[in-house]
């Protein structure tokens, strides 16, 4: 099944991965969501697509899903995490999750990606194209990003192929690969 990941230009787009602990998914996904998704709507804030991790080189802690989010603004990013509703919500998420890191922008521009809930793909984040081949999305970390660990680099997504394996299992520091898959629900 494919799905259509719609961008916007003079907006960003919030990588965010992480991992909810066993046994609290329904705190995460039944309690804090239901409250954050008016704020998000009220700030203009569109999530994208979620997807599961497969594999990663990330280093510390392995995140077994992440999102996209567009983000039109750092008022409406700074406006929702001001929101009381979601301050009040924040301890939930954060209980129930063993990490997050999100506030990774990315610049994003106009552009509409097709992409296969079927099919694995690799999401890099490093300097310039590490791999011969052409991205089907490549986004440069935005100077305005909150969190500015991926600062002077790029996010693109590949399809999951052998040279995306082999560069992740022998890449540096410096390239950081996930292999993910898109969640049919998005599509």
């Amino acid at each position: 099944m494919t799905f259509e990941l719609t961008l916007k230009p003079d907006s960003f787009i919030d990588f965010a991965f992480g991992k909810v602990t066993k046994g609290k998914e329904m705190q995460v996904f039944g309690e804090y969501f239901p409250v954050i998704t008016p704020i998000l709507e009220e700030c203009c804030i569109q999530p994208l697509c979620s997807f599961v991790v497969l594999a990663t080189n990330n280093p510390g802690m392995t995140p077994e899903q992440g999102a996209l989010t567009l983000i039109p603004s750092i008022e409406s990013f700074a406006r929702f995490h001001s929101d009381p509703r979601f301050i009040e919500a924040r301890p939930i998420r954060d209980d129930a999750m063993e990490f997050l890191a999100d506030g990774n922008f990315f610049n994003s521009l106009d552009a509409i990606v097709t992409l296969d809930t079927d099919a694995d793909f690799a999401l890099i984040i490093s300097k310039g194209n590490p791999l011969n081949i052409e991205p089907l999305l490549e986004l440069p970390a935005s100077k305005d990003s909150p969190n500015q660990i991926y600062s002077g680099k790029s996010m693109a997504i590949h399809p999951w192929n052998d040279d995306v394996e082999l560069l992740m299992n022998s890449s540096s520091a410096e390239t950081v690969v996930f292999r993910i898959s898109f969640n049919p629900s998005d599509s």
